[in-house]
């Protein structure tokens, strides 16, 4: 088995972050608790406490108009709690933050009402006090009560202290209560020594440290409303790619504004051979207002609504990206100039890995184009940008390229004339993080426009160097994106940082092994708006890494440690059952093998080349074959008695969902029943 490195980072971190935040705790709690021994005054201050915490949410809900600013806001307070307080406390600080969250929710007030709970809440609890007979906490750092202007220092860090723990120092009061702590499980007993598993300690010391990595790797697969529950590899991806009409169609109609903007464009003498571009800026007058009209449209508000609802995602227009893209009736595809990078499938901008935030590019076409078309390869979308059409894409994450088709040309307008229109979505509550992606973007693409113009037409072979390496990294980013995904990369890393800072192997191996048939299953179950490629992509991805840990569980690991023991059946069971998989998918075809026809990409085609009309459900079953081959094993049996069963499992389940047709029904759409092909 595979063990975390002895160097042992998660004791360090321990030291560093656990240790530090963990005395912190104990020393605020011990002088609060000389404060609140007395039963009625710990009681009254569970009532008291979030009351006014309930009325300083109710002013965020009503200021940011969402619910969520409170959610994250108590999220991001409970991670950083997480490695400074004991077991029962944080548990009880956790109830009470679901607590207020949700009755913060539910009564809606106004700021008049906010702002006397917070009033009221503060004056019970000096009222608690007086009737108990015992001083106040602050009074203990203060001067009477008030700020201390004499150590103004000290007093802002005590002040700070004591509002941060404030709940988890109430809580702590309650537990030492004696008949509270009678009462309660040894673990929730507020002793400051955790009783957690060691692994879990681990964990909570290293939440700190985590929690980057975890807002990474979760806000990677969150990024809109509809993505909004896809928190990581097992469940449905919605595509992304939006698509409208500005010039045509119900509502306004910019048609005539797009018309002016292009008949500027082409009074700039546009080149013939390579492609030209015009900044926002450099418009004036007229054709500024048109370009403004254009992109501030009630059909592009609409589309991005589709994806992004109004409530809870902003959308920013940044004029520092948005551009007019002209491309000449000579273009040739030069594989040495960057021009190429057009043709090739490519990411935009490298800043994908920025979680929770999308900056969209739309590309607007302005004239009869049947020759050049824009394709999507993950999203299976492909279409060419004629008057009006709009097609948006997110900037840093989306594959793409073009194609062009001369033999169109005589249908189409001499130039190809686009505006690059350019978006900052982001959640409403996370507006920093937003603006900070605006900015960023607008950097980026001034930085790769200034090396693009360089490199369009090279020269000396510095250019040809510097050409080369914008196609290069194009092509890396394509590959990364094609063939891992950032989102799979993030998550991995994630679930391998936890493994590591645990020092249990088995968490990455539980966490990745059954990934692909929760894939499966979800997927097979929504099939509307999936985004294909990302899932062959992800399911391949996953259940390569699931197999490759099988075959080293099975094979070299027991080789190593001199436990491997031959058996020819086993044996025979594996070859043979992955043989007849790859027959299967070799007839079925790698699309058709992933549910093409299921999701409607491809219609529906009954097979009967062997292994079908042979074996019902050959590729299920000979899976399942094999996977009791490797079972059969003694070695492999007695180390992970449970993991053979566990994959049969979801593989018997997903037969079955195939086996009756189990789906979300939409009358609305076509559906291809075509399950039975997979039985022929």
């Amino acid at each position: 088995m595979l063990t975390a490195n002895k160097l042992d980072v998660p004791v360090i971190i321990d030291v560093l972050s656990s240790n530090l935040f963990k005395s912190n705790f104990e020393e605020t709690s011990k002088e609060f608790l000389k404060c609140h021994l007395d039963n009625v005054n710990v009681l009254l201050h569970l009532l008291t406490t979030p009351i006014g915490i309930i009325g300083a949410l109710s002013l965020l809900r009503y200021y940011t108009k969402s619910s969520s600013a409170g959610v994250f806001v108590f999220f991001c307070y409970l991670v950083s709690l997480l490695p400074a307080l004991p077991t029962g406390v944080y548990v009880g600080t956790l109830l009470m933050c679901y607590i207020v969250v949700e009755l913060t929710r539910r009564w809606k007030l106004k700021p008049l009402a906010s702002l006397a709970l917070i009033f009221i809440g503060y004056a019970l609890q000096d009222l608690a006090h007086l009737g108990t007979g015992e001083e106040t906490y602050q009074s203990k750092y203060s001067d009477g009560g008030h700020i201390d202007s004499r150590h103004p220092q000290a007093w802002s860090k005590l002040f700070f202290e004591h509002v941060y723990y404030l709940i988890p120092l109430v809580i702590h009061s309650m537990l030492a209560l004696p008949t509270v702590a009678a009462a309660l499980p040894a673990w929730l007993g507020g002793a400051m020594s955790s009783p957690l598993p060691e692994p879990l300690h681990k964990l909570r010391a290293a939440a700190r440290i985590l929690f980057p990595l975890v807002s990474l790797a979760y806000g990677s697969y969150c990024l809109d409303t509809k993505n909004a529950f896809c928190f990581f590899p097992g469940t449905p991806y919605y595509h992304r790619v939006l698509q409208c009409n500005i010039a045509h169609g119900a509502g306004e109609s910019r048609k005539k504004d797009l018309q002016k903007v292009r008949q500027w464009a082409m009074r700039q003498n546009p080149s013939r051979s390579k492609s030209s571009h015009w900044w926002y800026h450099d418009l004036q007058g007229e054709e500024k207002a048109a370009f403004d009209a254009c992109s501030s449209c009630s059909q592009i508000e609409r589309m991005f609504r589709s994806l992004f609802s109004d409530r809870h995602y902003a959308v920013d227009t940044i004029q520092g990206m948005n551009e007019i893209y002209v491309t000449g009736p000579a273009r040739f595809q030069d594989v040495s100039n960057s021009d190429n990078v057009f043709y090739t499938r490519h990411v935009d901008g490298p800043l994908g890995f920025i979680p929770f935030v999308s900056v969209y590019r739309c590309i607007v076409g302005m004239d009869k184009n049947e020759m050049i078309t824009t394709h999507f390869p993950l999203a299976d979308i492909a279409d060419n940008a004629c008057e009006g059409d709009v097609m948006a894409f997110d900037f840093n994450r989306e594959v793409h390229y073009i194609t062009r088709d001369e033999l169109k040309a005589q249908e189409s307008d001499d130039f190809r004339v686009v505006l690059k229109l350019h978006y900052c979505v982001y959640p409403r509550v996370m507006a920093p993080l937003g603006w900070l992606m605006h900015f960023l973007n607008v950097k980026y693409n001034q930085l790769f426009r200034s090396l693009f113009l360089t490199t369009i037409n090279p020269t000396t072979p510095y250019q040809h160097f510097l050409a080369w390496n914008v196609n290069g990294n194009t092509k890396l980013f394509d590959w990364i994106e094609t063939f891992i995904g950032v989102r799979s990369l993030l998550y991995l890393l994630l679930v391998g940082s936890v493994a590591y800072v645990t020092g249990e192997y088995n968490v990455f191996f539980a966490l990745t092994s059954v990934v692909h048939y929760m894939r499966y299953i979800t997927t097979f179950y929504v099939r509307k708006g999936i985004d294909f490629g990302s899932f062959k992509r992800d399911v391949l991805l996953f259940k390569s890494i699931a197999l490759a840990q099988l075959f080293y569980h099975y094979w070299i690991g027991p080789l190593r440690m001199g436990t491997f023991q031959w058996d020819p059946l086993s044996l025979f069971m594996i070859a043979s059952g992955y043989t007849v998989s790859i027959l299967a998918t070799n007839a079925l075809g790698v699309d058709r093998t992933y549910f093409a026809a299921e999701l409607g990409i491809l219609p529906p085609k009954w097979i009967t080349q062997f292994p079908y009309g042979y074996i019902p459900h050959p590729m299920i079953v000979s899976q399942i074959w094999a996977l009791l081959g490797i079972m059969k094993a003694d070695h492999f049996r007695t180390e992970w008695p449970y993991v053979i069963p566990i994959h049969i499992t979801f593989y018997v389940i997903h037969m079955l969902q195939e086996q009756f047709d189990i789906y979300k029904k939409d009358d609305s759409a076509l559906r291809y029943r075509v399950s039975k092909t997979r039985h022929a």
